[in-house]
């Protein structure tokens, strides 16, 4: 299974080299974000004593400029049925995906005819439904509850009336991928994975066995999260799991001994997969391939981690054996916290002891993208191995002597890559981890049966 393209959108950037210049540079996206930068539900903006945001995201405004950036063929392909509801157009989850599967599919020259195909599948995943779509629509619940008797609640045009106003179909996970097959006319097998924050990860192992076993030739893998509302962010400050230093930018510090949490973040990221028969009928420009990759359970609960990382390290061990080796480097999870850091440390130390190879993370700088996270930095990942660099951890000044790992800090590391693995972990115990070769690897094995899930 070949990776042919790349596209995503990032708190740094709206496109893979924007992103990849701003973390080779050290850069951090973290800042404070004004109440009127988020789309609160109506009584919190009173609450706030703010006016609400400007206009939403329009996927109209994006495809426009998406459109300039692409070929004819492609740019003409894409549309957005004017008969959608306003909920659908304007729902940033749409708008994110859709940029990126563009920016994508422009990477890999691929042609409408190809993606068109009933063969072409698509499996984007988030960690869940959209967060906007499902705050309005208890608004309005809310707003029609009042105005409703008891009379018009009986004749079926009030409560009940009110009550199916809460339908919308962005409400459920897979809308974003269906808006992306509309939008691109896609017509071939879909998935839609929920793995919290290894949803990424996930959702590109679930598009690599579809190919393999033969379903599909080609299958655009990603995943996109929009979580920046009270909900989620509040929520995250009572679990503890949210930093609280003062400076944004230097607020999430995987692996150092002074972190205490992450920062939140939204994006989204799409690669391109084939089977190597597809990718060499075209002449596909191959970036890497997926070597071997999994996902197991560690069940010590919904938000708590085992420490000692025996899953983390039974992943790590089964994707080298079948990849043949130890990867040249690891793109870690690394989300600040002080349980996962040491899982994740404790994990990989256990599974390549002195021999550990050298690692790093990358949400210091682009912050937590949740179900996005997985996809992002993956595809950052192979952006390493095309490049032969190794990004810095961003904001690790003192390392934590308890994740005794061969941490990359401070600047961006050159040196040959020829394999790559990238782990991530998700609430509920997700660990999910693919391990990638070079395009100078890519005569070699393929994801092994089985072991993908």
């Amino acid at each position: 299974v070949l990776i042919t393209g790349l596209g995503m959108v990032t708190p740094l950037g709206i496109s893979a080299e924007a992103t990849w210049g701003q973390l080779v540079q050290g850069n951090s996206a973290g800042r404070n974000l004004r109440p009127d930068e988020i789309d609160y539900y109506d009584h919190l903006i009173h609450l706030l004593k703010r006016p609400p945001g400007g206009a939403p995201v329009d996927t109209k405004c994006v495809v426009e400029e998406i459109r300039k950036r692409l070929t004819s063929a492609a740019a003409n392909a894409i549309i957005v049925a004017e008969s959608e509801q306003d909920s659908i157009r304007h729902d940033p989850l749409n708008a994110m995906i859709l940029a990126a599967a563009a920016e994508a599919v422009q990477h890999s020259q691929l042609s409408m005819t190809s993606l068109q195909s009933a063969s072409s599948g698509c499996v984007i995943g988030t960690s869940k439904a959209s967060l906007r779509a499902m705050e309005m629509a208890a608004n309005r619940f809310r707003r029609e509850f009042k105005t409703t008797s008891r009379a018009e609640a009986g004749r079926g045009t009030g409560t009940g009336h009110a009550a199916a106003m809460l339908f919308d179909e962005t409400f459920f996970p897979d809308a974003p991928l269906r808006h992306l097959m509309r939008s691109f006319q896609m017509t071939g097998p879909t998935l839609c994975p929920v793995a919290a924050c290894a949803t990424g990860v996930v959702s590109v192992l679930h598009a690599a066995a579809m190919i393999r076993s033969g379903e599909c030739d080609l299958c655009l893998a990603g995943s996109v999260d929009g979580s920046l509302r009270a909900s989620v962010l509040s929520s995250f400050h009572r679990l503890g799991v949210t930093s609280s230093a003062g400076d944004p930018s230097s607020a999430c510090r995987p692996f150092d001994r002074d972190r205490d949490g992450f920062i939140v973040g939204e994006g989204s990221a799409v690669l391109v997969l084939e089977s190597r028969r597809h990718a060499e009928r075209r002449a596909a420009p191959v970036l890497a391939q997926l070597l071997s990759g999994g996902w197991l359970t560690d069940c010590t609960g919904i938000t708590q981690v085992d420490t000692n990382g025996h899953t983390v390290a039974r992943l790590l061990s089964q994707m080298a054996e079948a990849a043949g080796g130890r990867p040249d480097y690891i793109h870690l999870h690394g989300t600040g916290t002080s349980t996962n850091d040491l899982a994740e440390a404790h994990g990989v130390k256990s599974a390549f002891s002195d021999s550990s190879p050298p690692c790093s993370g990358t949400k210091g700088a682009t912050g937590h993208l949740l179900g996005a996270a997985g996809t992002v930095e993956l595809a950052l990942t192979v952006m390493s191995l095309r490049n032969n660099q190794i990004l810095p951890t961003v904001n690790l000044q003192h390392p934590d002597p308890e994740c005794d790992l061969p941490l990359v800090m401070g600047r961006t590391l050159s040196t040959e890559l020829r394999t790559a693995a990238k782990l991530s972990l998700g609430f509920g115990g997700h660990v999910a981890g693919c391990l990638l070769g070079s395009r100078s690897t890519a005569a070699g094995a393929s994801l092994r049966r089985g072991f993908s899930g």
